[in-house]
């Protein structure tokens, strides 16, 4: 799984007498975008190696979901055993 998304970009070469210097920029390039330590880094993706880049990110993104799903049951299931605990020490049936 990885962290970050795929997105494309146009990209200027920086030849002073290529296309691009006239604003038609090359591309579209697929690059992988993801943060280290809080900064922001791309790497270039393949075309061959695009569906499974993409694919990589979006199971990491699904696992994520999942975890906060997970952990908004647990959460909820925690402040459900809080109350019927508060309930049972108010009537003294408390063990």
């Amino acid at each position: 799984m990885l962290p970050g998304g795929v997105f494309k970009q146009m990209v200027s070469c920086g030849k002073p007498n290529c296309r691009c210097a006239r604003g038609e920029l090359h591309g579209p390039y697929f690059y992988h975008f993801f943060k280290v330590g809080g900064r922001m880094q791309k790497r270039y993706v393949k075309p061959a190696d695009l569906d499974r880049v993409r694919a990589e990110c979006e199971a990491r993104r699904q696992h994520q979901r999942e975890t906060r799903a997970f952990r908004q049951e647990w959460r909820a299931l925690q402040n459900t055993v809080r109350e019927i605990e508060r309930n049972e020490r108010a009537s003294g049936n408390y063990a």
